[in-house]
């Protein structure tokens, strides 16, 4: 099981990352590259020498107004004809706005209120619509899948909550986006077995583990082991 799999390995707690960080990748690379952006004013990005696909840092979820997760995309296609999308973010209902800016910014900023918001865009639509979602509290994490990574990642290391520019799905955005999803599920699992409810919390906790180990491909190990934990206090 993915139980025994990792509980014998012993590694510190794992430190999730604040909301600041971006990965991008470039076919001519052939390997995905971290980048940081700064605290300063500048906005400078900054080389990490790990890999690993990291987590966002734990926010507590309120679960009397939290209602859920919500995946929106302009970009419709990708998500609609690769299941593995489903699979990570746990749902088959996104919302596919099909390149309407309006529609999109109307449904986050109406619909997606007390949900963590996932969104996935192209580098061309999400050079505009960006600015004008990222400050809402319902807006977790935004992906940029796009051919120009470099032109693309100069506006985009102006907005902490891009996780990703990349042009290659498989190794970068679906990786990140499994780590991120894993970590919502971490928060949300929290919250309920503060409330009591070991039950549903589990089945939390088992989707990020899920997350982690089949999704993820380059996720933090403390990260894993720290989820395994969660779940073996709750036997």
């Amino acid at each position: 099981s993915l139980l025994a799999q990792f509980t014998k390995s012993t590694t510190a707690g794992y430190q999730p990352q604040p909301q600041v960080t971006a990965s991008t990748y470039s076919q001519n690379t052939q390997k995905p590259t971290t980048t940081t952006t700064t605290t300063t004013t500048s906005n400078q990005i900054a080389t990490k020498l790990s890999n690993t696909f990291q987590p966002l840092a734990s926010q507590l979820i309120d679960l009397k107004t939290f209602k859920g997760f919500k995946f929106v995309t302009l970009d419709g296609l990708v998500i609609e004809t690769r299941d593995i999308y489903d699979k990570i973010s746990g749902t088959y209902q996104w919302e596919m706005c099909e390149s309407q800016e309006d529609r999109c910014i109307d449904f986050i900023r109406d619909k997606c209120a007390n949900k963590r918001t996932f969104f996935i865009c192209s580098g061309g639509l999400g050079k505009n619509i960006v600015p004008k979602i990222h400050e809402l509290p319902q807006v977790y994490a935004i992906y940029i899948y796009c051919a120009d990574v470099i032109f693309h990642q100069e506006w985009a290391s102006k907005f902490p909550k891009i996780r990703v520019v990349c042009n290659d799905d498989d190794k970068v955005l679906l990786p990140q986006l499994a780590v991120d999803v894993a970590q919502a599920n971490v928060d949300w699992g929290n919250a309920l077995v503060k409330e009591g409810n070991r039950i549903a919390a589990k089945g939390k906790f088992e989707k990020a583990l899920t997350n982690l180990t089949e999704y993820a491909k380059k996720p933090d190990q403390n990260m894993i082991h720290q989820v395994i934990r969660k779940l073996e206090e709750l036997k």
